[in-house]
């Protein structure tokens, strides 16, 4: 299952909000809880904090890059300082890709191996059945046919301990002996707007909390696992 798919599954089966990862704890705490106290932009600043750009946590330099620039395939808001270009086109390239339906993006945004194990081990026969999946699972959220606008990355997720372990696992299970460089998790919400509806609405108020997503360099370039 995709992260997307592993979050309506538990909403569907639970009636409950749980975070959409393979490693979520079984007791899961408010929206407001999970933000302050694993989202380094949350808390109060103590006094006599330095207030020097490069001392201050997530959220302090947020940017928006439109559609296009560093070749994102949509827009993208975060702060640059804890997220890496090629971060944030793997993840603008997952979310096009199930909008769109488009097999190459959904190849830029997961590692080709992950990809060929996550499509073995699913329902779906092929990336295009995985893409159409995905879509008309989220319909079901968005109540109709949707457009994606913007990636909104709020938060930086601490590495504690074991947070990244079943993650790890999968990706050597795929692919045995890869260089795996750096690994984040993210607080990732994603903007959407309906045909002839003017109005902008937010997956993150329809699942009744943020995505928290993985994104792996591996051998030198940044994976969407989920």
């Amino acid at each position: 299952m995709s992260i997307i798919i592993k979050r309506a599954a538990a909403l569907m089966a639970a009636a409950v909000i749980t975070v959409g990862a393979a490693v979520s704890c079984s007791s899961k705490k408010s929206s407001s809880d999970h933000e302050h106290e694993h989202n380094l932009a949350g808390g109060d600043i103590p006094e006599g904090y330095s207030k020097d750009l490069e001392d201050m946590p997530y959220g302090g330099e947020f940017q928006k890059f439109q559609p296009g620039e560093n070749d994102f395939p949509l827009g993208i808001d975060m702060d640059p300082r804890f997220v890496t270009t090629e971060e944030a086109t793997a993840l603008t390239n997952y979310f096009y890709a199930i909008n769109n339906q488009d097999e190459e993006a959904l190849k830029k945004a997961l590692h080709p191996d992950f990809l060929e194990y996550r499509l073995e081990n699913s329902q779906y026969g092929s990336a295009k059945e995985f893409l159409e999946g995905e879509y008309e699972l989220l319909k079901q959220y968005t109540g109709s046919d949707f457009t994606f606008d913007y990636v909104l990355i709020d938060g930086r997720l601490k590495d504690t301990e074991g947070a990244f372990e079943t993650y790890d696992k999968l990706i050597e299970t795929a692919s045995p002996g890869c260089n795996i460089t750096s690994k984040n998790m993210y607080m990732v919400d994603v903007t959407y707007h309906k045909p002839n509806d003017d109005g902008s609405y937010s997956l993150r108020y329809r699942f009744g909390d943020y995505m928290d997503i993985a994104v792996y360099t591996i051998d030198g370039k940044a994976y969407v696992v989920s």
